[in-house]
């Protein structure tokens, strides 16, 4: 028996050295990788009648015979259904001939791919015809794999019929497959040169294919090969993307995996796992509608841009389950409420500012809102609306879509100024008109990576942008990073460090016909800045900052320009545009001003120098810093603003005489506390008396909304904004 075990060693060491195999560590299986024809097939439901013609193929291991029953069952199916058919093409060629300039617009952009020229976030490429899709920089290379250019293809071999464009979306196709395998485990690591499996990107292709499918459903260039190829890829990014996506997780990206799962499950029913792929991804975004969508409206990212992005991605699932006769509970529960929520934080020229990774700063909200107004025809959402219908609205509402839009009722919203409690954004403003004066009030909370150090922010639009976020611009720009930190902010900063990491405490919120007021405080580290706004109606703010704690600091307050001429008097700095609305930043303290010099991306890859004034004290806490904010039209209209002794602590006390002869007289105190003007008195955080030919008011900033009371000042918010 010991000669027969050690014969066994022997004979196994003689294997082993012979082949090199036997002890080697095998690989992991893939569990989302399709073998063969064999293992496709197998995936599907054969038991079904519409299936009668592939399942005799398999039967009979015709492979060829299979995928040609496949690609014939796929376009002559009448369901599942895509957001638009095919079938519907003549309408579609209509409504672009009558309104969007044929659909030959899109042969030089489809030519463009052909020729392997690439344009994405700034960054011109050339690439070979069959390309290297590891191509870096990094989110060029996720943008490339994501292939919205494949719509122009589309739309280019609609409008002219050239088989080139079908055949170069099907070579693509398949050199992509063949080139990126999908991996055997789900991983959202980059590399150096960036990644095609990340659950983003896969998310996105789990929807984009599906369009592109449609478009070329009848290209002899997709062939029943091609069809096979791609539905296989389609049902391995299923499996991966289903791999991933088991728990709940705040941000967009989880959302847009969902919405790609969901999406297959949907259009491929034939499919044994189709029912838990849709399952899964229709109760995550549900589950997101509930935990990711704030009560008021807003995204959990805090971010206007990927707001939008995740507005979309619901409108565009509960569309598809619209055409497919599914009703999913909740899934639209909260989404109103995020048109809302644009038309909360709009500008008075229909845009957004660019908070945290908004992206480029003017982005309208007007495609949004239009949208919104299709989807709830709310007379406001078709006032932000704007007056042209846009081209891919089509897609989702079909080629009727522009006569009934034109036909909506429009009206400014019912409301000016407002405070979003649970995203604690404060947005003041004189009105719904282009030259309306407008300032947000970021007291928002820190909700992830897309969010930047800009507690406390301010930032004014009257005309024009006057006091400016920078926004964001490519994430593979080195200037990205910089544009996240508190120096590219409205800010203030101590020591000339990063801004205290603390979400803020909103403390206070008051708003009525002559004024509005809002207060927020954060504090870490021993450390604490309070900032007050105060918006006298229609004209000018006053931020009073309050910087809390022990021992002597510097202090500098942040105001960034817009790109354009500004000009320096004294501690005080404008805006010099030799026409429109220009904006003076007026310290009312002991500041010295430095004008530093900021960037402003101008677009994805491209940004300029700008103006930023720094108003700097030197001081033993706690201080009380003081500026006015003052828009206007012609200097001669400035006031001369000048400090008043409080006599009462922290409280910052100043006066406006105006050229007409108007005066204003303001106090604001760090908390509720007697204040006093003259032969006025109130138990209150701030005060203003008006005397002059413009008004003659008392205004009393009554004491503020806290957490507790933040429900009510919802409740009544939505009462206002919705009377309509």
């Amino acid at each position: 028996m010991k000669m027969f075990s050690q014969m066994k060693m022997v004979l196994f060491l003689i294997v082993y050295i012979a082949f090199g195999v036997a002890a080697a560590p095998q690989p992991p299986a893939n569990a989302f990788a399709i073998a063969d024809e064999a293992g496709f097939f197998n995936l599907l439901d054969l038991t079904r009648p519409e299936l009668a013609l592939i399942r005799k193929a398999v039967e009979a291991g015709d492979w060829p015979a299979a995928k040609a029953a496949w690609a014939n069952h796929l376009a002559t199916r009448s369901t599942p259904r895509w957001l638009w058919s095919r079938r519907d093409r003549p309408s579609f060629q209509q409504i672009y001939d009558i309104q969007f300039g044929g659909l030959a617009r899109y042969t030089n952009a489809a030519d463009q791919v052909i020729a392997r020229q690439f344009d994405f976030l700034g960054v011109q490429k050339q690439l070979a015809h069959d390309p290297q899709w590891l191509q870096g920089p990094i989110e060029w290379t996720h943008v490339l794999s994501r292939f919205g250019y494949w719509h122009d293809l589309g739309l280019a071999y609609w409008g002219t019929g050239r088989s080139a464009y079908a055949r170069d979306f099907v070579e693509l196709l398949e050199d992509w497959i063949k080139s990126n395998p999908v991996p055997a485990t789900v991983s959202n690591e980059r590399g150096l040169h960036g990644s095609v499996w990340r659950t983003l990107e896969t998310g996105i292709r789990g929807q984009s294919w599906f369009e592109t499918m449609e478009v070329f459903m009848d290209a002899p260039e997709f062939d029943a090969e091609a069809k096979y190829r791609m539905t296989r890829s389609l049902v391995e990014q299923a499996r991966y993307l289903n791999a991933f996506s088991t728990a709940f997780h705040h941000g967009n990206w989880q959302v847009t995996e969902a919405s790609g799962l969901a999406s297959i499950g949907i259009m491929f029913p034939e499919f044994k796992e189709a029912a838990g792929w849709r399952e899964r991804g229709l109760n995550l975004l549900v589950e997101h509608m509930q935990k990711d969508v704030l009560p008021d409206g807003a995204h959990w990212e805090l971010t206007p841009g990927y707001h939008t992005w995740v507005m979309d991605e619901f409108m565009d699932l509960s569309l598809l389950c619209k055409a497919n006769g599914l009703e999913v509970q909740g899934l639209l529960a909260r989404h109103e409420k995020m048109f809302d929520f644009l038309e909360d934080i709009s500008r008075p020229d229909r845009t957004y500012p660019p908070v945290g990774d908004a992206g480029i700063g003017r982005t309208t909200i007007e495609g949004s809102m239009g949208r919104g107004a299709l989807l709830y025809q709310r007379p406001d959402f078709r006032y932000l609306a704007g007056t042209n219908c846009l081209v891919d609205w089509v897609w989702l509402f079909g080629p009727d879509v522009c006569s009934r839009f034109a036909a909506l009722p429009t009206s400014p919203p019912a409301f000016t100024s407002v405070l979003l409690p649970d995203s604690k954004y404060a947005v003041m403003r004189s009105g719904w008109k282009s030259g309306d004066n407008y300032l947000l009030f970021d007291c928002a909370p820190w909700h992830g990576g897309h969010n930047h150090q800009d507690r406390l922010q301010v930032s004014v639009f009257a005309g024009r942008d006057l006091i400016v976020d920078p926004g964001q611009c490519s994430y593979d720009q080195p200037l990205s990073l910089e544009l996240r930190k508190s120096a590219a902010h409205n800010v203030v900063m101590i020591d000339d460090q990063e801004q205290l990491r603390a979400d803020p405490k909103l403390l206070a919120w008051h708003t009525d016909q002559q004024a509005d007021f809002a207060c927020g405080r954060v504090e870490a580290d021993g450390l604490a800045h309070q900032r007050s706004v105060l918006f006298v109606k229609p004209g000018y703010w006053v931020v009073v900052d309050h910087i809390l704690g022990q021992g002597s600091h510097q202090v500098t307050r942040l105001f960034h320009f817009p790109i354009g001429p500004v000009q320096a008097e004294g501690n005080a700095a404008h805006t010099a545009f030799p026409a429109g609305m220009n904006i003076r930043v007026q310290p009312v303290d002991t500041a010295q001003l430095k004008m530093r010099t900021g960037m402003i991306p101008t677009g994805l890859a491209t940004a300029q120098k700008a103006s930023v004034a720094a108003l700097i004290n030197q001081g033993k806490l706690p201080l009380t810093l003081c500026t006015v904010l003052l828009p206007y039209a012609d200097a001669k209209d400035l006031p001369k603003v000048t400090s008043i002794p409080s006599g009462a602590g922290l409280v910052s006390r100043i006066r406006l005489e105006f050229p007409s002869g108007q005066s204003d007289e303001i106090a604001i105190g760090p908390a509720d506390g007697p204040l006093v003007i003259g032969s006025h008195q109130a138990n209150t955080r701030a005060l203003c008396v008006r005397q002059g030919p413009v008004a003659n008011a008392v205004i009393v900033i009554h004491p503020g909304v806290g957490p507790e009371t933040q429900t009510a000042a919802e409740s009544a918010n939505d009462k206002n904004k919705h009377a309509q």
